[in-house]
């Protein structure tokens, strides 16, 4: 039997076989990239820039002095950042004496309204005071959904110093492929808060 007869023969059964294949096409699922984290390990910081007070910081970050705030030099020396650079993340820490040109309810306010300045994009704001020996020694604001700033806290002695911080990442703000390195950092945050010391 010829060549071309045996073709004719196969064709149809090649095409039949392959148009009864059931399978479909599904594509893989978005994955974000794997973030190896350190087991977390903490130094003191004794004398932040001589501001008065004392924490537990993370190992893994770093320390950096703030000189200025949008290219204008800073009257108070004791603004600064702690820098996470392997997950690209950064919290600002603003200090302010307690004094007749700040007064506490003042700051206190101005730090509700920078966290719910967030409320048209945040899907929830959960606010946890803290209490050290029954005084009232701060506030936690953590913000659910995409925000710029998914962690906010303020720590004062409520008469004579106030600090604010915001905890900010590098990247377009996405609550699912931050969440393992939030996570881990409010962990850090958590020592930090519970070490602070006013001196």
């Amino acid at each position: 039997m010829p060549n071309y007869i045996w073709s004719l023969i196969l064709l149809p059964i090649v095409l039949i076989a392959c148009a009864n294949d059931q399978s479909t096409f599904s594509p893989k699922p978005r994955m974000y990239p794997r973030v190896e984290l350190p087991v977390p390990e903490y130094i003191s910081v004794d004398e932040a820039f001589d501001c008065g007070f004392t924490f537990r910081m993370s190992k893994y970050a770093q320390l950096h002095e703030r000189t200025s705030y949008f290219g204008e030099e800073l009257e108070n020396e004791c603004w600064f950042d702690i820098r996470y650079p392997d997950l690209d993340a950064s919290i600002h820490f603003t200090y302010y004496p307690i004094d007749a040109q700040e007064s506490f309810q003042n700051l206190a306010n101005e730090s509700f309204r920078m966290a719910y300045e967030h409320s048209s994009i945040a899907s929830g704001i959960h606010e946890q005071p803290l209490s050290l020996n029954g005084k009232e020694s701060g506030m936690i604001f953590t913000l659910t959904g995409p925000v710029a700033s998914p962690y906010q806290f303020y720590l004062t002695d409520t008469t004579h110093h106030f600090l604010r911080a915001s905890l900010y990442f590098n990247a377009r703000p996405n609550p699912d492929s931050i969440a393992p390195m939030l996570e881990y950092i409010k962990v850090d945050l958590d020592t930090l808060i519970k070490s602070f010391q006013w001196k």
